[in-house]
């Protein structure tokens, strides 16, 4: 067997491999999904408009893992003669094989990084100043994103002549990262801070690794470290097919991550807004008291009156709490 089948054979794999690796993480993403819509429907009245965008998310991962799927079983069984018709016909650069996948994944990414900075946005206790540079970053990249399909789609059209083509992936993959890692070092830093504001004697393990749980989802840690790792592979050989796992796994990861946002919020194991909210040892003269003790007082008075449960989309949707309509944001 000479070393070019040896190659076919290796490319046909791994091709093969990507689609494996896609699906598992569909179905990783289906539990989690269904999982967070349970919450938003049954457990927590969630805002129309998150629904809608967690629901979409899912459908156009699903899609794009039914073209992936669909592209393999094509090539495979249909034009499967031998290695070299295989990896042909998956390397065939189509509309519906190659821009429509792309087309989906810059919505995904868009609609993720949109949850994020409204996500960071409620955590900085609605201060906008401090997602202005994210939002610019997803403006930028969002930007690149369809440059990216747009000259995909004029490749295709051009029945694949490089000389047509610009390579925007790299600086749009880049400008995503920035993005995440803007709203994730925010969003850790404000955990960070308020846990350690709010630390006291007694604090154990199991608080620690809760704060480090809540630090991971709620920055979409997760899906910062797989574009990270995305990125660096790219910049790796040419003959190396390695990033095709990272792009397999960013797919779903892109709505992966913001869904477990909403599920954490759903079942009520996030923060109400009022943890948020940095506590202060100025005098409320008003009473004669601090306002770390005037919002104690409030906060008691509050759950004697009612057990009170937040909201489930945090800042999207408000919940009447007790005869004087005290409502909570997060």
């Amino acid at each position: 067997m000479s070393s070019d089948d040896l190659e076919l054979f290796s490319l046909r794999d791994d091709y093969f491999n990507f689609t494996l690796v896609q699906i598992f993480c569909n179905g990783v993403y289906s539990v989690v999904f269904f999982i967070a819509l349970y919450g938003m429907i049954f457990k927590r009245k969630t805002h129309k408009l998150l629904v809608a965008v967690i629901i979409l998310m899912y459908i156009l991962a699903t899609i794009q893992t039914g073209i992936d799927w669909a592209n393999l079983r094509v090539s495979f069984v249909d034009n499967g003669a031998s290695p070299g018709d295989v990896v042909n016909s998956l390397l065939q650069e189509t509309y519906l094989w190659t821009v429509a996948p792309a087309s989906m994944l810059v919505a995904n990414t868009f609609l993720a990084d949109c949850v994020l900075i409204f996500r960071c946005f409620a955590i900085w206790n609605h201060n906008w100043r401090v997602v202005v540079l994210p939002i610019m970053s997803t403006l930028g990249g969002t930007t690149l994103g369809v440059l990216v399909v747009d000259q995909t789609a004029r490749y295709v059209a051009s029945g694949g002549d490089p000389n047509s083509f610009v390579d925007f992936a790299i600086p749009y993959i880049a400008m995503c990262l920035a993005t995440t890692l803007l709203a994730t070092t925010l969003i850790v830093f404000r955990i960070v801070w308020l846990t350690r504001a709010r630390a006291g004697a007694g604090t154990g393990a199991l608080s620690a690794y809760r704060v480090v749980i809540e630090m991971v989802v709620e920055s979409a840690l997760l899906y910062a470290v797989t574009l990270i790792v995305y990125l660096a592979l790219l910049f790796g050989p040419p003959t190396s097919n390695s990033d095709g796992y990272a792009q397999a796994i960013l797919v779903h990861m892109t709505g992966i991550a913001p869904t477990l946002i909403v599920a954490r919020v759903s079942f009520g194991l996030a923060r109400p807004s009022s943890s948020w909210q940095r506590t202060s040892k100025r005098t409320d003269y008003s009473t004669g008291k601090s306002e770390s003790e005037s919002g104690a007082t409030a906060t008691a008075s509050t759950e004697l009156s009612k057990n009170m449960q937040f909201s489930a989309n945090e800042d999207i949707e408000s919940r009447s709490v007790g005869a004087g309509d005290m409502k909570e944001h997060v």
